[in-house]
C-alpha cells in the first residue's frame, strides 16, 4: 500500500500521544496511544511517537513521513477581524472570498509575525450589504460586495518552531497543525441539537473553554490550570506522593460502588485499601476534585468576560472533554452553576475519534489558497517603516 493512500494523524497531548491512520474514505486503518511522562525536552513524547510509528510501519510496510499534527497550548491566541471587498463588476462570490483570505493572510503576516496561524474560521458573511449568511453561500451566488467576519486561531511561533524542529529530527514532516480543543469541539457540536453549547477541555496543565452558538465558534479561552493541579491538590491535602495521588484520582473514574472492598484483589482494590489505611475520606476526596474543577470552570468563563466576550450563557449545555475530564466518565457530579447553564455533562470520545477530527479539518483546509506576499518597492518600504 502506498504511503499516499493513508493520512497519518498525531494528537500531541501533554500526557498522552495518540496516533491514527485513515484511508481516503476516512476509514480507520490503524490507531494506538501511549501515556507519556512530562519532560521539558519532550524526550518521552518522541520515544512514544517512534514506538507507535514503527508499529504502524510494520503493519503497512512503508515508511511514514507526513504527519497531520493536533495540539494545544495555554498560550493559544485568537484574533477577530472583519474584511470587506468591493468590485465594480459582479463577480463569483468564491473568487471574492479567496481574495479576502489572501488579504487576511497578508495582514496577519505583517502585523502578527510572532504568531503561527493555525486556523481561519468564517463566522459569517454579508453579500451586497444585505444578505447575511452563517454558512458560506454556494458557487452560483454572484456579488460585487462581500464582508466576512473571520476568527483566527494562533500559537506562538517559537512554540510551533520547537515542536517542528523535534519532528524534523525524528524524520517526520508536519503538513498541517490544528488546535485540538477547537477541532474536537467543532466536530462534537455538529452532533448536538441545541443552539448553544460549550465545551470545557481539561488537559494536563491547561484548560480551554469553547462556546458555540448555532454551531459557530464564538469564543475560545485557555487558562494554565488542568488535571495536574488536581493531582497536586490531592497530594498536598492528604499528604501522599503525587504518584499515589494520580492513582487515587483515577479511581474517581469508577462508579461509586467501586469505592469499596472487593473479593478480587485487583490493582485498584490494593491501592484503595492502602488509601483507607491513611484515613483518607472518599467524600473529602470528591470535594477536593470538584473544587478544583469548579475553579477551572469559573476562571475560564471569567477570562472570557475580562476579554470582553459578550456571551449569554443561559440555557447553554456544557460538555466536559479531554483527559482530565475522564474523572467524571462514570460518576454523577454537581458543580455550582453561576452562569445559568442548562446542564453539565461528560462527552465521551476515543483516541481514534480525536485523531479523525484532525483529518476532517485537514481535508476542509486542503483547498485553501497559498499566502502570496507582494514584493515591496523602495517607497512602500519607506512608508511602512514609519508606519510601525
Amino acid at each position: 500500500m502506498s504511503n499516499k493512500n493513508l493520512f497519518n494523524i498525531i494528537d500531541f497531548g501533554s500526557s498522552k500521544i495518540r496516533f491514527a491512520a485513515f484511508d481516503k474514505n476516512l476509514n480507520e486503518k490503524f490507531s494506538d496511544s501511549i501515556k507519556v511522562l512530562i519532560e521539558n525536552d519532550l524526550q518521552y513524547h518522541f520515544e512514544a511517537i517512534n514506538k507507535i510509528i514503527k508499529k504502524a510501519e510494520k503493519k503497512f510496510s512503508y515508511h511514514i513521513e507526513d504527519i497531520i499534527l493536533i495540539l494545544d497550548s495555554v498560550e493559544l491566541f485568537t484574533i477577530d477581524i472583519s474584511l470587506t471587498k468591493n468590485l465594480d463588476i459582479i463577480s463569483n462570490i468564491n473568487k471574492l472570498f479567496e481574495l479576502l483570505k489572501l488579504e487576511l493572510k497578508q495582514i496577519f503576516t505583517s502585523h502578527y509575525n510572532e504568531y503561527y496561524l493555525s486556523q481561519i474560521i468564517m463566522d459569517k458573511c454579508i453579500v451586497d450589504n444585505e444578505k447575511i449568511f452563517e454558512e458560506f453561500p454556494n458557487d452560483k451566488t454572484l456579488a460585487n460586495n462581500l464582508k466576512v467576519d473571520f476568527k483566527l486561531i494562533c500559537f506562538p511561533k517559537i512554540f510551533i518552531k520547537n515542536i517542528k524542529d523535534k519532528f524534523i529530527q525524528n524524520n517526520l514532516n508536519i503538513i498541517n497543525i490544528f488546535c485540538s480543543s477547537y477541532i474536537k469541539s467543532q466536530s462534537y457540536v455538529k452532533k448536538l441539537s441545541k443552539n448553544k453549547n460549550s465545551f470545557l477541555d481539561i488537559g494536563l496543565r491547561r484548560s480551554s473553554i469553547m462556546f458555540f452558538e448555532n454551531k459557530k465558534l464564538k469564543f475560545i479561552e485557555s487558562i494554565p490550570i488542568g488535571g495536574l493541579h488536581i493531582t497536586k491538590d490531592i497530594s498536598k491535602i492528604f499528604k501522599i506522593s503525587e504518584v499515589d495521588a494520580e492513582k487515587l484520582k483515577k479511581l474517581f473514574n469508577k462508579t461509586d460502588t467501586e469505592f469499596s472492598y472487593k473479593d478480587k484483589e485487583s490493582e485498584e482494590t490494593v491501592i484503595f485499601k492502602e488509601i483507607i489505611k491513611k484515613n483518607i475520606s472518599v467524600d473529602l476526596l470528591k470535594k477536593v476534585i470538584l473544587y478544583r474543577v469548579q475553579e477551572i470552570l469559573d476562571l475560564t468563563f471569567k477570562k472570557s468576560k475580562i476579554n470582553n466576550r459578550k456571551i449569554i450563557l443561559e440555557d447553554t449545555e456544557l460538555f466536559l472533554i479531554g483527559e482530565g475530564s475522564k474523572l467524571f466518565n462514570n460518576n454523577s457530579f454537581y458543580l455550582n452553576d453561576r452562569f445559568g447553564l442548562k446542564s453539565i455533562n461528560f462527552y465521551p470520545d476515543t483516541d481514534a475519534q480525536i485523531c479523525k477530527c484532525g483529518l476532517e479539518n485537514h481535508l476542509m483546509n486542503s483547498q485553501s489558497s497559498k499566502i502570496i506576499i507582494k514584493k515591496q518597492g523602495i517607497f512602500e518600504k519607506f512608508f511602512n517603516f514609519f508606519d510601525k
